[in-house]
């Protein structure tokens, strides 16, 4: 077989393993929960023609300004469900993702990898950025963002054409009204301005953009106080949040192993193949172990990791490879042995991820509330019931309900949590959902009409005790409680 045919099989080898990977990782079709959120502030935007400066959806004490970072991805979301349905959204999804891997792979071109390389690093990377990508969530412009600063930041230090950080200002003003995750854009800033001073490169470039570009995120509708907000919520501890664990937390609570392996995997591989290179590039160590260490904080940002792997690893494996290929080891004489190493990850990934092996061909464009992730019963009888009032609900179920039952009923906590509720609403609301010590004192509080639990949690089994609270709808999944004054049905 002639080296141009055996390449060209390889390239086509690859590519239908990069198209396999992509419909298994990212073709989810279960709704996350912000969505909703989403979704509820984009309809009072434009039905109801107005800011919510302040909170509308919920009925226990809020803060006096409701300051929401992803006020933007709402009001995009919104028209698009509007008019498209859950199709459109999917679509915007795989093509944010898409434009996310691409940059990805044309910033590992860019630090000097090569084409095949750069394939080989990227599906690994997909597997870890998968986790932040399904199902649809403002993360995604995050994502998208960080990638096109390490590119714009890469192609400036490469070609010294300073005027090219200019478009990290308007990628920061859309960036900060679409997500709060534009710091770790400014922190790529500073990172390169920091890895570039100490290598006696100019610096000054990046510090300046820099400081313009934090200047520019306060073109927002809560001006300064955005950053107030940002600086609390940076800092604030979220224990009760499960993307918000670190690493050590998630393996004690076998929590997403699968995110949790691969990260560890390929932060000891980019971690090794740094150790030993020859060049030590001090602004590539600090961007690297930056993500590593914010991705062992907090697994929901094993994303950036991953993002950074994919990107940064590509030229240390050319590198490698032609000092390998010098010294005559057998292993890398074959073209085919890089292009299997994504199969053998792939594989056994494919039968965790579909252990029925059924066929997946395409990625998936419905959006789906299936029991149990949503309260479908419950939500239903409670309509078919004309019921109105407040409702105490599971945290994961609050912004849900906000979307499908407001005006008719509020709710007393939702996923948008630190950005509407103060810290002492917050910790009463966990304490009653954990049924820690003074579990009632929330239910007692607050005007409650309607609670609506996990079935047999252990909330609901201390709900049963109280004698002003009857069971009015139970399914496998869910409970709902009403008030003994309310009238309704009984228990099915």
């Amino acid at each position: 077989m002639s080296k141009d045919r055996s390449r060209l099989l390889g390239v086509l080898f690859l590519g239908a393993v990069f198209y396999l990977s992509f419909v298994i990782l990212f073709s989810q079709r279960v709704a996350d929960n912000d969505l909703w959120g989403y979704l509820s502030f984009g309809r009072v935007f434009w039905e109801d023609g107005y800011f919510p400066f302040r909170d509308v959806f919920s009925y226990v004490p809020t803060k006096p300004l409701w300051v929401y970072h992803e006020w933007l991805t709402g009001v995009v979301f919104y028209l698009i469900y509007k008019y498209s349905g859950p199709a459109g959204l999917q679509l915007l999804r795989y093509v944010v993702i898409l434009f996310t891997i691409y940059l990805i792979y044309m910033t590992a071109l860019k630090k000097g990898g090569r084409s095949f390389a750069a394939v080989i690093a990227l599906i690994p990377a997909m597997v870890l950025i998968s986790f932040g990508h399904v199902p649809v969530r403002a993360q995604i412009f995050t994502y998208l963002f960080f990638i096109m600063t390490v590119y714009i930041l890469e192609d400036a230090k490469k070609s010294q054409k300073w005027s090219v950080l200019w478009w990290l200002l308007p990628i920061q003003i859309l960036w900060c009204n679409l997500h709060g995750g534009f710091v770790a854009g400014l922190g790529l800033v500073g990172l390169y301005a920091l890895g570039e001073g100490l290598s006696g490169r100019r610096a000054f470039p990046y510090i300046k953009i820099g400081v313009f570009a934090t200047l520019a995120t306060l073109i927002n509708p809560y001006g300064i106080k955005y950053w107030l907000y940002i600086i609390d919520a940076i800092a604030m501890p979220r224990p009760e949040i499960e993307e918000w664990m670190s690493i050590a937390g998630a393996v004690r609570n076998h929590y997403q192993y699968l995110s949790v392996f691969t990260f560890l995997a390929l932060a000891f591989i980019s971690s090794l193949l740094y150790a030993f290179r020859r060049e030590k590039k001090l602004t590539d160590i600090l961007v690297l172990a930056v993500t590593i260490y914010l991705g062992c904080r907090h697994i929901r940002h094993n994303v950036l990791f991953g993002i950074v792997f994919g990107a940064y690893v590509p030229v240390m494996l050319c590198e490698y490879w032609e000092t390998w290929k010098a010294k005559g080891l057998f292993f890398a004489r074959s073209f085919w042995l890089p292009g299997l190493l994504p199969v053998a990850l792939l594989f056994p990934l494919y039968l965790l991820i579909n252990p029925s092996l059924s066929s997946i061909k395409v990625p998936s464009f419905d959006i789906l509330t299936p029991a149990p992730h949503f309260p479908v019963g419950a939500v239903n009888w409670i309509k078919a019931n004309h019921i109105r009032g407040n409702i105490l609900p599971h945290f994961d179920w609050g912004e849900y309900l906000i979307w499908i039952s407001y005006p008719a009923c509020r709710v007393a906590m939702d996923g948008r949590y630190e950005t509407v509720y103060s810290d002492q609403v917050t910790k009463e609301y966990f304490d009653f959902l954990t049924g820690r010590e003074n579990w009632d004192v929330f239910l007692r509080r607050h005007p409650h009409d309607m609670v609506l639990l996990k079935y047999k949690s252990r909330t609901h089994l201390l709900m049963l005790r109280e004698p002003s609270w009857r069971v009015a709808y139970a399914d496998q999944w869910s409970v709902l409680f009403l008030r003994n004054r309310e009238k309704g049905a009984e228990s099915k």
